[in-house]
């Protein structure tokens, strides 16, 4: 076998990495979706406050969620160079900075008057979308804690743990949202405030079990994480912004490319944003497959990385970007083939079911691409490179998705698209992002092969 061809065993590994975290993120994945058939049979108004709230929420909360994920790749080069005596300090570090970022994050969302202003939002979508991030915010210190958690547990190679964890918020979320918004049981019915309010109940919830499950269970509490905590330190932060920010700067341009489609798309009418989410959940949806793959790619790339096993990092890499690719293509497919009973179980208004049957082919289309530029991008960190890779990010879906994408939705060649133009430009935002940054990870591979070929260690 070619020594840079995908090997069985890398497959095996990360089939038995990726899978509990598929399951965790369609899990995660499952409150949105919740979130949207909630609010879609509460009032069109709601559903608007959801589109366009949960779309800044999302760019807000996983900015700051990519920046704790510098401590991801940390540990994971630390697990491979066997340095567990200094995992304690790693993970306590990240957890001050979730404190530090949640503060942030929180003084953004209670303060969107002058986004939903930019934008035209009608008043009464404008006035439930306030409230909606209020209470959403309340949840960031939790997510965020849970989300070091769940970075620490990755490094470690022990994901079940955020599977059980992801289906137990699912399946909360599922009984206590519902219950919230149409006021089951007695309680008073909030509509989409109700859903946010769910979701700040159960990241908080998440966040406790999160850091018990560390403590206590028999994969992580001999490395006693949690033991003789000590206060924030600026040289441990350092090494955790140099890495996070990228990461997190990535993440927001990434996700508010698509998110703030809601918001730009709002003068276009409820129709519009409400098809906008119904596809943006669907999207996200097929998109956790590849991420799966990813988030395992970054895993085995890191550890290999700090082992100096260099051979292993290609062929990690390597096997993701197969793997994820072909998952991705399959996924596009069936979803094409399914897209017209999906879109009608999920939405009852006609109207919003017309707006988002026009454009699941454009949704099938650009998951290959995605698959492709989503794994290359966490091999990448996995290397602990993460600033060329925010500079693609900025340019391709900024550049091409964002700006590209209000260009054809209110002038294009002829005539404007409508939001099919954002959806065109998020094709070929992908497509460009994974030229940029298949050709970064290339070029990174070949440098290990001529290293390894010269016995050098991945750790100097």
């Amino acid at each position: 076998m070619s020594p840079t061809a995908p090997q069985p065993g890398l497959t095996r590994a990360l089939f038995a990495h990726a899978g509990p975290i598929l399951i965790a993120q369609l899990a995660s994945m499952s409150t949105t979706i919740v979130d949207t058939v909630i609010s879609a049979r509460v009032s069109t108004v709601d559903l608007a406050a959801v589109g366009i709230g949960a779309g800044l929420y999302i760019s807000v909360a996983l900015a700051a969620a990519g920046v704790v994920q510098g401590l991801t790749p940390i540990a994971a080069h630390q697990v491979g160079a066997k340095q567990f005596d200094r995992l304690p300090a790693t993970f306590q570090q990240g957890a001050w900075l979730c404190l530090f970022l949640s503060a942030i994050a929180m003084l953004i969302l209670l303060t969107p008057g002058w986004m939903l202003e930019a934008n035209s939002v009608a008043p009464e979508v404008a006035a439930r979308t306030r409230i909606y991030l209020a209470v959403q915010a309340l949840g960031l210190p939790g997510m965020l804690v849970y989300r070091a958690s769940g970075g620490m547990l990755n490094a470690l190679g022990r994901p079940r743990a955020l599977m059980f964890l992801g289906l137990t918020n699912a399946a909360s979320h599922a009984l206590l949202a519902p219950a919230l918004a149409f006021g089951w049981l007695g309680l008073p019915a909030l509509g989409a405030v109700g859903c946010a309010a769910s979701s700040a109940i159960n990241t908080t919830m998440l966040a406790l079990l999160g850091l018990a499950y560390l403590q206590r269970s028999g994969a992580s509490a001999h490395l006693h994480l949690l033991r003789g905590w000590r206060g924030p330190k600026w040289s441990l932060l350092r090494e955790h912004l140099k890495l996070g920010l990228p990461i997190g700067m990535s993440m927001f341009v990434e996700m508010s490319s698509f998110a703030l489609i809601g918001l730009l798309v709002a003068s276009l009418g409820a129709e519009a944003v409400g098809a906008n989410r119904l596809l943006g959940n669907f999207a996200g949806a097929c998109y956790m497959l590849p991420l799966s793959v990813s988030i395992a790619t970054l895993t085995l790339v890191g550890q290999a990385a700090g082992a100096g096993d260099w051979a292993r990092v290609r062929r990690a890499a390597l096997t993701g970007l197969c793997l994820g690719g072909t998952i991705a293509t399959i996924v596009g497919i069936v979803f094409y083939l399914l897209s017209g009973p999906l879109v009608r179980s999920f939405v009852p208004d006609t109207g919003v079911q017309k707006v988002a049957l026009s454009l699941v082919a454009l949704i099938a289309f650009y998951q290959l691409f995605d698959a492709i530029q989503t794994i290359s991008a966490q091999a990448l960190r996995g290397l602990k490179i993460t600033t060329g890779p925010m500079i693609g990010h900025i340019v391709s879906f900024w550049g091409v998705g964002l700006a590209g994408g209000w260009w054809l939705c209110y002038h294009g060649w002829s005539a404007p698209l409508g939001l099919a133009g954002f959806w065109i430009a998020a094709v070929g935002s992908s497509l460009l992002a994974s030229i940029l940054f298949g050709s970064m990870l290339w070029s990174r591979l070949n440098e290990t092969r001529k290293g390894a070929a010269h016995g050098y260690s991945a750790r100097t």
